[in-house]
């Protein structure tokens, strides 16, 4: 079932690679037209962009982006009163546990380690998309957290 497009119009990719963006966007846009994805490739540009602009409807964080870490980003935000509630997914190459365990302190919703095939990254994005972050529930403690990261296992 697609989601309400009254919850998704903005969504920003923050990723150092240029080819990971162009197939985020692409799996996004197929999903729906109505989205609007703007990509971002370092994080000192990624905090210029959100103090700037109109909050998104949801990030797509990676970790390892020039200037400032995902793990800076995502501790910038959280300190930020308006940018408090932006709902965060984590979306890495990492499966490092120190990795998975600052992004669950620092306040993000999810953490995914990047599927390495198009048809798990597709189906994983598509997932993403569904939630409703008006009423999703991050997983409550980090043995939780840190399966869903590990695991790839979607949450409902």
């Amino acid at each position: 079932m697609p989601v309400d497009f009254e919850i998704y119009k903005n969504l920003i990719v923050a990723d150092d690679d240029p080819d990971d963006q162009l197939m985020l966007k692409e799996i996004i846009s197929e999903y729906s037209s109505l989205i609007k994805t703007t990509c971002i490739s370092d994080g000192k540009k990624l905090m210029e962009h959100l103090t700037v602009e109109k909050p998104p409807d949801l990030l797509l964080l990676d970790l390892n982006m020039p200037y400032k870490s995902g793990i800076q980003c995502l501790n910038e935000i959280r300190a930020d009163k308006k940018l408090r509630a932006l709902p965060i997914v984590v979306f890495s190459t990492s499966r490092n546990m120190q990795d998975i365990e600052l992004c669950f302190s620092g306040g993000a919703h999810l953490f995914y380690s990047k599927p390495w095939d198009l048809k798990s990254c597709r189906a994983l994005i598509h997932s993403i998309l569904e939630i409703d972050w008006s009423v999703f529930k991050r997983p409550n403690n980090p043995v939780e957290f840190s399966k869903v990261a590990l695991e790839g296992r979607l949450l409902n």
